[in-house]
């Protein structure tokens, strides 16, 4: 595996799984691709309804949450894989899957997300886009 494709692989998966909290009156543990989406169907209701009201607020919350929070992860995810360009392709590929395969179970079995905007007030990664 190349140091490109674990860097990829890396930030894809911090991406759908590191929880992250979000600043302001909420109490919200969620990760990069929730404020993603949240921040694009702001985005979405401000062309069709109109920007008035708290709705450029909320959209700048989400959107510079979202991409604080990317950048942040990129670093990591470029970081990580460049530590990992020290050992053999074969042990680089398998410590990166090790480490995917160890965040997308724990995301997928444990309730780590707080989220008061959706159906469940602490879910995992399969319920937490419902």
């Amino acid at each position: 595996m190349s140091v490109r494709k674990a860097r990829w692989v890396l930030f894809l998966v911090f991406v759908l799984t590191i929880p992250l909290p979000l600043l302001g009156p909420l109490s919200v543990f969620a990760p990069a691709a929730r404020y993603v989406v949240l921040a694009s169907v702001t985005a979405a209701v401000a062309l069709a309804e109109g920007a008035s009201g708290p709705v450029p607020m909320i959209f700048l919350l989400f959107a510079l949450h979202a991409v604080i929070y990317l950048a942040l992860e990129w670093l990591f995810a470029w970081w990580m894989a460049r530590g990992l360009s020290r050992l053999s392709p074969m042990g680089q590929r398998s410590l990166v899957f090790v480490i995917c395969g160890i965040l997308l179970i724990g995301s997928i079995s444990l309730n780590l997300y707080r989220t008061p905007f959706g159906t469940l007030p602490s879910s995992n990664l399969l319920g937490l886009f419902s």
